[in-house]
């Protein structure tokens, strides 16, 4: 830390000079202190998902930290970690992180970079070349920690072990064989938690290397359901639409149900059936109508974010060419999308983020299709169809 000239570098406060005491401060005996500092620097540095300059400076004395048995919660740093690398995983369940096409938005980004700091302008352009290649700088500082991740995937210590097994699933590069024996020694193993189990077992399948298909097929027997979930996600990443039966009548299930948030699990934070959703648009056309029932089935039963993964999913099959112009009649709608109003109409707590406060970004997905962006005019619009 002493050779980086913080003050020098930005985060999401301006200068970064307070980043190498929140660092010390997580290797602190005193636990209020050790979370203080992971919540400042959450805050700083990866504020919102959104990395910064210093993100990946801050990165090799943090793989320091986690490298020694020593440091306490060592999980938590692997979380500060794994955010730094990829920001929030919303923006890439199910795909994965485009690596290649990161590495080429983020051409040019360097000197992009250079012109920010010395107060010149930018475009668009090289705003955008910028902060991908922020981005990109981080998630490579990161990967540069996958040995050291690989060793502690089935320690003692169950959180550390899931917390970086969740990384190995973010870099199907390098090495993907060792992730994939590394994630094994997990997914095989009968003595761990259902919970490290089915966080081991999806990784796996986005790391996609030979034997990922083994663990998935292997984890939609298990008798535990969280399980068999990540069997099925693992599938219909590996697979797409030639995935098994049985992984896809578990996603339908999950992708219907009402399970509200693990929060054992990091994906989505928590939201399994959320998950669910989003894996099944990797099935393609032949399970389109499958999806839109479960994920009509699954709406009026969720809220906050869970319910916006869920709409969103279900507006993107229901108008495929894109938004209606504003002040479509609803007569005018097809079959599918009129099916999808009606929930919508029906499902007043769908469009909360608690039981009485509206949330946002939920009216904004929906609006953003042409619909009526609030419960009360979406039923107005359909009772006076």
């Amino acid at each position: 830390m002493e050779t980086v000239d913080w003050a020098g570098l930005e985060h999401a406060y301006g200068s970064a000079e307070d980043v190498p005491a929140n660092l010390r401060a997580l290797a602190s005996p005193d636990e209020e202190e050790r979370h203080g500092a992971f919540g400042e620097l959450y805050a700083s540095i990866v504020h919102q998902g959104t990395r910064y300059e210093a993100s990946a400076y801050a990165v090799p004395p943090l793989l320091d930290l986690l490298a020694d048995p020593a440091t306490p919660d060592r999980w938590l740093v692997g979380q500060l970690l794994v955010l730094i690398a990829i920001g929030s995983d919303e923006a890439w369940v199910p795909d994965g992180l485009p690596v290649g096409e990161l590495r080429s938005a983020a051409a040019g980004g360097a000197e992009a970079l250079r012109r920010y700091k010395r107060r010149e302008s930018l475009d668009e352009a090289d705003q955008r070349r910028m902060f991908t290649y922020v981005d990109l700088r981080a998630y490579e500082a990161v990967g540069a920690g996958l040995p050291l991740l690989r060793r502690l995937v089935g320690g003692d210590d169950a959180d550390l072990s899931t917390v970086a097994a969740y990384t190995l699933g973010w870099y199907p590069e390098p090495e993907p064989a060792a992730s994939i024996a590394a994630l094994a020694t997990v997914a095989t193993d009968p003595a761990r938690g259902e919970e490290e189990v089915a966080v081991a077992v999806v990784a796996a399948g986005m790391v996609g290397a030979d034997g990922a298909d083994r663990l998935a097929a292997t984890a939609l027997d298990d008798e535990r359901a969280v399980v068999r979930w990540a069997g099925a996600v693992a599938s219909a990443r590996l697979h797409g639409p030639t995935t098994g039966e049985r992984a896809v009548t578990e996603l339908l299930h999950w992708a219907g149900g009402a399970s509200q948030p693990d929060t054992r699990l990091p994906y989505l934070e928590g939201d399994l059936g959320g998950y669910a959703s989003l894996a099944l648009r990797q099935l393609g056309p032949a399970y389109a109508d499958a999806a839109f029932d479960a994920h009509l089935a699954r709406l009026p039963k969720v809220q906050a974010m869970p319910a916006l993964t869920v709409v969103d999913a279900a507006l993107r099959l229901a108008f495929p060419a894109g938004p209606v112009p504003a002040g479509t009649p609803f007569a005018a709608l097809d079959d599918r999308q009129r099916r999808l109003v009606r929930v919508l109409a029906a499902a007043p707590g769908s469009w909360c983020w608690s039981d009485r406060q509206e949330f946002g970004n939920f009216s904004m997905a929906v609006g953003d299709y042409g619909l009526p962006n609030s419960n009360s005019r979406m039923r107005e619009y359909v009772r006076t169809a």
